[in-house]
């Protein structure tokens, strides 16, 4: 069976995840990600990028990044993904090797590396070793003296930073339709702070509504103004973390929102906390969420 993952300590490994996906499950959270898809048909949002992936594509992804896959509910959707702190990777190493390894996270962002055959091979045979690793860490099997996991984890930040090192031949070949929504999401990137109608952006776009409506749905999972909201609501969350000072009023005209009690109705549901609530915390040092 494949581990799960629950977001609770500073290094989570899920390895061959099947779980499907049901909806548009757009999260952020202030950790980095490792995502391999491995199996099946999936185009991903991640922050101003539509991705449409292929077994053997590898993500690195930064912090506080909006993302949200949308697999093919007729294929298996297999994928294994690594949360890790930073300050975890600092633990294991001196300063410079740490933020060497950590360099492709902080300064590529959100990149896709398509790996070759060999490489693919490789990194499926770590991927494998390190959940044996994980297993045993977490008292599925027989304990080590040695933690092997987190060798092999290094090892696997070592192997990302060299193929980080070579030029990388993003492989974008979008269809007609992921074009035409990689430049909704673009628009968006751009304008979200405003107040953008559904006229606004298919007059930009040269499209009509129905068209472009339907379009973005079927690429994407989810409505145009869904991933709107998501968009504003992460870049609140990402101001109540490293301006906890603002005021909930300010940060809502920031991002976008005419009404406060609308983004307070909206940063709650999405969140899980109220808009003080997570202020407040972030003021505080602790964590607000772990999505």
């Amino acid at each position: 069976m494949p581990h799960t993952m629950q977001i609770r300590n500073p290094i989570e490994f899920g390895y061959r995840s099947d779980s499907p996906v049901s909806g548009s499950l757009f999260h952020s959270h202030p950790f980095y990600e490792i995502y391999y898809f491995q199996e099946g048909e999936c185009t991903y949002l991640i922050g101003d990028k539509l991705m449409a992936l292929r077994p053997g594509d590898l993500i690195l992804m930064h912090g506080m990044t909006l993302h949200s896959p949308n697999p093919s509910p007729h294929r298996p959707y297999v994928r294994s993904i690594v949360h890790f702190e930073p300050a975890y990777v600092h633990g294991l190493l001196q300063a410079e090797p740490a933020n060497a390894l950590l360099r492709p996270f902080e300064e590529l962002r959100n990149i896709r590396i398509p790996l070759g055959q060999a490489d693919q091979e490789e990194l499926e045979k770590l991927l494998a070793d390190m959940a044996v690793c994980y297993a045993q860490r977490n008292g599925d099997g027989p304990s080590s003296p040695i933690d092997r996991f987190d060798l092999r984890f290094l090892e696997l930040l070592h192997r990302i930073a060299g193929w980080c090192a070579e030029p990388i031949r993003d492989r974008e070949h979008r269809s007609h339709n992921e074009e035409h929504v990689q430049e909704v999401v673009t628009y968006l990137e751009a304008h979200y702070p405003e107040n953008i109608t559904l006229d606004d952006i298919a007059d930009a776009l040269h499209l009509t509504k129905p068209y472009l409506a339907n379009l973005f749905k079927k690429v994407t999972g989810t409505t145009i103004f869904k991933y709107l909201y998501n968009r504003r609501i992460n870049q609140a969350k990402i101001l109540f973390r490293f301006e906890p000072g603002r005021s909930v009023s300010s940060v809502c005209r920031e991002v976008g929102f005419t009404h406060l009690a609308h983004f307070s109705r909206l940063f709650k549901a999405t969140v899980g906390s109220t808009p003080e609530e997570y202020r407040r915390r972030m003021g505080e040092g602790r964590p607000a969420d772990r999505l």
